[in-house]
């Protein structure tokens, strides 16, 4: 069925304070159908076979292959194909890197 035009949003959340994606992204629905005054459609992508990769969970940098799947989700979602109205991008600015905790050797 046709949905119509529609978003898609990958968010990502610092492991440390955050371990339960699902309640978050229940958050999220909830605040898109206030939002949208409930005409909004919220889906939550929850790990389902017909998926090709996981990214709803903690990835760790060092993870080669939970990268490279976060990689192809993002490559997905900004496909310039199949977009009528063409793309419409936002993002937000990552904070200054900081020189506190762990060096990382990758």
């Amino acid at each position: 069925s046709n949905k119509g035009l529609h978003i898609h949003f990958i968010g990502y959340l610092d492991g440390q304070r955050h371990k339960n994606s699902y309640q978050i992204s229940r958050q999220l629905g909830d605040i898109w159908s206030r939002i949208t005054e409930g005409e909004g459609y919220f889906h939550l992508c929850s790990t389902k076979d017909k998926y090709p990769v996981r990214i709803d969970h903690v990835i760790h940098y060092s993870d080669k292959s939970a990268v490279d799947g976060l990689r192809y989700a993002l490559s997905y979602l900004a496909k310039q194909d199949q977009k009528e109205h063409g793309i419409i991008l936002g993002r937000s600015r990552l904070p200054e890197k900081s020189n506190r905790g762990r060096p990382r050797h990758n």
